[in-house]
């Protein structure tokens, strides 16, 4: 009796991780539609599907929504399959995932302080506070707490306090960026690249990915304390 329910309990785990592993694809599908098209995991950019329809490029932000609200309806089912292994893979994809971005997105700031105070002082935040001088500070600084509280939320077990960190670094984002869309900047948002002014349509995408991913972030802050081995031990 045992042994038949551990065989059911180990096809559950593997029916939800299988699930997982879509869900998975289909949010990295929608952060890439969002925020980085013309990569490897885009459709709207195919020229297979231009020919078809000439205009789908322009919605490669619906499809990148729509991709991560499949996936939070496909964490539905996983969860219901093995509810323990479902939030075990959730808490270390989420970690990895979040992380390995925040890590990413520091290298180039980090390697061109000059070129990120510039961008920053594009916003024009600070300046409106009569703070000009914080530009500089905030470009060599806020770099450096993405890549340690990146760093931190893979390869540490203090996953919670990495994630209240990370947690108000998007909520700094979000405003940042509202700022920028309420003042009809066309600025980049400058969190993967160092570009200079663009269309304001850039600030948009980069507002629904970060409101988007605070969500997760604000989860792993509710979550123990435990390294990435520690989550999957009983």
């Amino acid at each position: 009796m045992i042994e038949c329910f551990e065989k059911q309990n180990i096809k559950r785990s593997v029916a939800a991780g299988v699930i997982l592993l879509v869900a998975s694809f289909f949010v990295a599908v929608g952060v890439a539609e969002i925020s980085f098209p013309e990569t490897f995991l885009t459709f709207t950019d195919q020229d297979w599907l231009i020919n078809i329809w000439p205009k789908a490029y322009r919605y490669n932000i619906h499809v990148g929504v729509g991709a991560c609200v499949l996936c939070g309806l496909l964490i539905i089912p996983a969860f219901k399959l093995q509810k323990d292994f479902t939030i075990r893979a959730l808490e270390t994809l989420c970690r990895i995932g979040i992380g390995g971005m925040f890590i990413f997105a520091s290298i180039f700031k980090i390697q061109d302080p000059h070129q990120f105070a510039t961008l920053v002082a594009q916003y024009q935040f600070f300046s409106a506070l009569h703070l000009d001088f914080v530009n500089n500070f905030f470009a060599l600084v806020y770099p450096q707490f993405e890549l340690w509280f990146g760093l931190a939320m893979i390869f540490t077990p203090f996953a919670k306090e990495s994630a209240f960190a990370i947690f108000w670094m998007f909520v700094s984002f979000i405003i940042a960026l509202a700022w920028a869309l309420w003042n009809d900047l066309g600025i980049t948002c400058g969190c993967f690249e160092l570009e200079g002014a663009q269309d304001k349509a850039e600030a948009w995408t980069s507002l629904i990915r970060d409101i988007i991913l605070i969500w997760p972030t604000f989860w792993l802050t509710m979550r123990k304390n435990k390294s990435l081995i520690g989550v999957w031990r009983k």
